[in-house]
């Protein structure tokens, strides 16, 4: 969830998607771990969430929505996949406090 921007981190879909799967896998220390580590858990599980959901514009079309009729549904569609980028104000304020020293950056967290 972006907090700069909640509502830009939300999908909303007028129906159940198909399929919903949550996984979730350890992330043990592995081959890295020294003996007395070799049980022990390197962070957080790993989350995989996978989703099967099927759009359809027919309902749309029907009452004439101008968005629906001009563009179809690439908006949407763009709108999901802004969820798997990083905000530009995130990206933006970690480069100059990485230019200043204070901060080394990591990845940025998947919402």
């Amino acid at each position: 969830m972006d907090p700069f921007n909640p509502l830009a981190s939300v999908a909303v879909f007028q129906y159940y998607p198909e399929t919903l799967t949550r996984t979730l896998t350890a992330r043990a220390a592995g081959a890295q771990a020294t003996r007395g580590e070799a049980l022990r858990l390197a962070g957080p599980p790993e989350v995989r969430i996978q989703l099967d959901v099927e759009f359809d514009a027919a309902d749309q079309l029907e009452k004439a929505d101008p968005i629906v009729t001009s563009k179809d549904l690439h908006p949407t569609l763009a709108a999901l996949e802004m969820l798997l980028y990083p905000k530009a104000a995130l990206v933006t304020a970690n480069e100059a406090l990485a230019r200043e020293g204070i901060i080394e950056v990591i990845p940025a967290q998947a919402l």
